[in-house]
């Protein structure tokens, strides 16, 4: 349902990579968790 480009999994990414939000708190939507999760893994 959600990918990369999605505005909901870019708003969490973002929170979670300025340090607002944790990955925990991602809501179990979905494939949310996996998608941000992602994200921030090829942050880093």
């Amino acid at each position: 349902m959600f990918n990369k480009n999605s505005m909901v999994v870019r708003v969490w990414a973002d929170a979670v990579k300025k340090g607002d939000k944790e990955l925990s708190e991602v809501p179990n939507l979905s494939n949310l968790i996996e998608v941000v999760t992602s994200i921030i893994e090829e942050a880093e």
